[in-house]
């Protein structure tokens, strides 16, 4: 009896931690979008091809859930269709970027036999994981679902993947931008000013707790890959079944 509550507390905490987390993003960011006062990003913006790559560790949501982002997707196209949103084929879940994208990967790409062997260490191991996507929430410069985690399986291989990435000297370069947290998909970048950012801002304040179902992973693929996950750029090195 003690041992199930306990799970349960720390399931009820990790939980928790997460909506704090996209709280806290939402809240920094939707005055910025009502008022129109998003971060648009230069690539995009420019119309230019992104020549930046880097190795990312990810996983993809089942097509029932892509089915109910494109349903919520389609709505905001209507609304401001300039902006850039994610195909169904672009969707994923981030377990790890090995190597923030960069227009000078060479370097980190020259060893990706040795990326592959301490990755292949830790998920040779590794056990599926769930995540529950409820919710929207927001940064200036996108649209993301929230995901939250049953248990701390995906925490845990986040963590073992950086002490073995580390142990063979490849630890420099991960978490490059932040240590990641939570267990979100990226749905839509902003690549221009808003057209109405009221109207915007409403449309994702209706969808801040629509559900979106749940993911079993039961697979996790390592990609060489462009900002965006853009398919055409997109090369699979290796996938790993759970």
């Amino acid at each position: 009896m003690g041992t199930s509550n306990s799970n349960g507390a720390l399931r009820t905490s990790s939980r928790q931690c997460l909506q704090d987390r996209y709280d806290e993003m939402w809240l920094g960011a939707i005055p910025q979008i009502r008022t129109g006062n998003v971060e648009t990003d230069s690539v995009l913006a420019g119309g230019l091809p992104d020549r930046r790559r880097g190795l990312t560790l990810i996983a993809r949501p089942p097509p029932r859930v892509r089915q109910h982002v494109a349903g919520f997707v389609r709505g905001l196209r209507g609304l401001e269709p300039e902006q850039l949103y994610y195909t169904a084929s672009q969707l994923h879940l981030t377990v790890l970027s090995l190597f923030t994208a960069t227009v000078e990967p060479e370097t980190f790409l020259a060893r990706t036999k040795d990326y592959v062997a301490a990755v292949d260490a830790v998920l040779s191991k590794a056990a599926p994981f769930h995540v529950e996507l409820s919710g929207i929430t927001a940064s200036p410069g996108a649209v993301m679902i929230q995901g939250f985690l049953e248990n701390e399986a995906l925490s845990e291989m986040r963590d073992a993947l950086r002490a073995q990435l580390r142990a063979a000297g490849l630890g420099g370069h991960v978490d490059g931008r932040y240590r990641l947290v939570t267990a979100h998909l990226t749905v839509a970048r902003f690549r221009a000013p808003l057209r109405d950012g009221g109207k915007f801002a409403a449309a994702l304040a209706e969808a801040r707790h629509l559900p979106f179902g749940h993911s079993k992973i039961t697979s996790i693929s390592l990609v060489k890959n462009d900002w965006y996950m853009t398919p055409r750029t997109l090369k699979m090195i290796k996938c790993y079944r759970l």
